[in-house]
């Protein structure tokens, strides 16, 4: 592993401690820093960084892909796909000072990091020329007995506010992450007796007649007074899972650990807790963890699998491509619960669980699943959406103050901790 000559000699590196979790708590509230040529992959939305990262996830509608079509839209033009942000976000931060650094270095170093779930509120969209500015924090964790590991996890709730030039919000983002010993998780050995699935001609042509039967609801409204509780929404088949798909997922949302050469060195000096040596002893990501099965191993896996942000966009596909370019995404929040593996088959579906006139908007809940060929759901959620009314005209965006009006009961069991995620 590339680390420091210090941590080089802590025999707790990579360990959940005592020590590591107070220096944990000394970063809570602690607005992180941005390198630009590093952390950020879109600093500015285009009309091509936002076709890349739709077309990335497999999403072909002609809002997010397609300028002249959209510029009969309401939008006026086309607008990135709501998980875009991921791929965006400059610092307004300043650097650390030497006591925060001090205070925060090395916490749970070494510790694996999956991301389990979202909470997420978006309030306007990006358009091609936005320059947005993600701040961001950790803003409180909770240590658990983890069924994954056998023994203690940290649950880390991060926070990013991001707003564009005018200072406007733009969205809020809470990201949800596990961090689990690789070793106790590989001891444990929960997950090894999943075995690799094998897929006949015939099954990869149901997947193939599923993909030819969706499709975009575009420039139809879909408006509220017909939208009633029951309403099912899919299925969308994904997978079987590829290297391909996450190859592709790289080429549109990017990852700050995939440079080469000096910006490999720099990021390793930076961040040596995010680098290991593969089995021919050469430094790579600890994000090969999704390609590389013999990596994924060593995290308590039997297989690569895919990524939190990738299961989500599907999700977030399902429900734009069903609202319509009317209809606005306001609110979604999951957990990743099941790692999805490559060769897995993925089946998307939502149901509408309620509707709501809110403050003169027409509120739909919706509660979302994907489920594998192994009948287990990976990602439970549910999302709120904004729709067009005959009556009371175009759906209002909502500001960043307003209350998200959550029905009583958590269908989509979003609130559950996940055991283990991507």
């Amino acid at each position: 592993m590339t680390v420091s000559p210090s941590r080089a000699r802590d025999a707790n590196f990579g360990r959940i401690t005592d020590e590591g979790i107070e220096r944990l708590r000394a970063r809570i509230g602690v607005e992180v820093p941005k390198e630009p040529l590093l952390h950020v992959f879109n600093e500015h939305a285009t009309t091509d960084t936002i076709r890349h990262f739709a077309n990335g996830y497999g999403d072909d509608n002609p809002l997010y892909t397609d300028p002249e079509y959209a510029s009969a839209t309401r939008w006026g033009g086309m607008i990135a796909p709501p998980t875009f942000l991921t791929t965006t976000g400059v610092s307004a931060a300043p650097p650390l000072s030497e006591e925060q650094r001090e205070r925060g270095g090395g916490a749970l170093a070494g510790v694996h990091a999956f991301w389990s779930g979202n909470a997420i509120g978006w309030f306007r969209p990006v358009v091609p020329g936005d320059r947005l500015v993600e701040r961001r924090f950790l803003h409180s964790f909770d240590i658990k007995q983890s069924a994954f590991t056998g023994g203690r996890s940290v649950v880390e709730r991060h926070r990013s506010a991001f707003a564009d030039a005018s200072e406007r919000v733009v969205a809020h983002w809470d990201r949800i992450m596990v961090r689990a010993e690789r070793e106790s998780s590989r001891k444990t050995g929960r997950y090894t007796a999943i075995e690799r699935p094998r897929w006949t001609a015939e099954q990869v042509d149901e997947v193939e007649r599923a993909l030819d039967a969706e499709a975009v609801r575009g420039a139809e409204p879909r408006w509220a007074e017909d939208v009633r509780p029951g309403d099912e929404l899919g299925p969308y088949l994904r997978g079987p899972l590829t290297l391909s798909d996450i190859i592709a997922w790289y080429q549109g949302s990017g990852r700050w650990e995939l440079h080469p050469y000096r910006l490999a060195r720099r990021n390793r000096r930076r961040h040596p807790g995010f680098f290991t040596r593969n089995a021919f002893g050469a430094h790579e990501p600890v994000m090969r963890c999704h390609w590389d099965d013999a990596y994924a191993q060593e995290t308590g896996n039997p297989y690569a699998y895919d990524f939190g942000q990738l299961r989500t966009a599907w999700c977030v596909h399902l429900i734009t491509d069903w609202m319509g370019d009317d209809g606005w995404l306001w609110a979604l929040e999951n957990r990743l619960r099941r790692f999805n593996y490559i060769g897995d088959l993925t089946t998307v579906r939502g149901h509408v669980t309620a509707t709501q006139v809110v403050d003169g908007r027409h509120v739909a809940e919706i509660e979302i699943h994907c489920t594998n060929q192994r009948g287990e759901d990976t990602a439970p959620g549910r999302v709120l959406v904004l729709l067009p009314s005959r009556a009371d005209g175009p759906a209002r965006l909502p500001g960043p103050e307003e209350p998200m009006p959550w029905s009583a009961v958590d269908s989509g069991g979003a609130a559950a901790e996940a055991e283990g995620s991507a």
